[in-house]
């Protein structure tokens, strides 16, 4: 790459494919809280058919620890989801940057903005980025980890409380 303009449009296409990484954890999450929400249903349902006495210890035993396993599933899938405010202090690439100037402001700082001042923005911006995909994936995983968990208790508990 032999000038910033070029660098710049390199970095355009890097902080997309960061965005891209954002959005697909969102939609891993989607998947596991979809799953542990039917998973903790049939749980629910299979546990209020009986009546506490015709229920064993054991069945009781199973599904309070694949209803935790799975509460703690959607406790990490929140956390991947939840929106990451924070970012470069002053951004004309990011959107809480460019909303605490009114329009007029904004407009002007980026016209009169230099190259170099705009790659630096958009790299920074990457970096943040980055680490929010990070993070993000860093919930995710942490939250199929306890689906996984939970599915042994889980089919032992319905197991359990099916029983005829």
């Amino acid at each position: 790459m032999n000038n910033d303009s070029e660098r710049l449009q390199f970095a355009k296409w890097v902080l997309e494919r960061n965005l891209g990484w954002v959005v697909a954890a969102e939609v891993k999450t989607g998947v596991v809280v979809a799953i542990d929400t039917a998973m903790l249903g049939a749980l629910a349902a299979a546990f209020s058919a009986l009546q506490p006495t015709e229920r064993l210890a054991w069945a009781n035993l199973m599904t309070t620890l694949s209803a935790g396993c799975l509460l703690a599933s959607v406790y990490c899938a929140a956390m991947a989801v939840l929106p990451r405010m924070n970012g470069p202090k002053f951004s004309l690439v990011f959107f809480g940057g460019i909303a605490k100037h009114d329009t007029s402001d904004f407009q002007q700082t980026f016209r009169s903005s230099e190259l170099g001042f705009l790659l630096d923005d958009c790299l920074a911006q990457i970096h943040r980025n980055a680490e929010i995909a990070r993070d993000k994936f860093r919930w995710v995983r942490v939250s199929m980890i306890w689906s996984f968990v939970a599915i042994v208790p889980w089919v032992a508990a319905l197991a359990l409380l099916v029983r005829t």
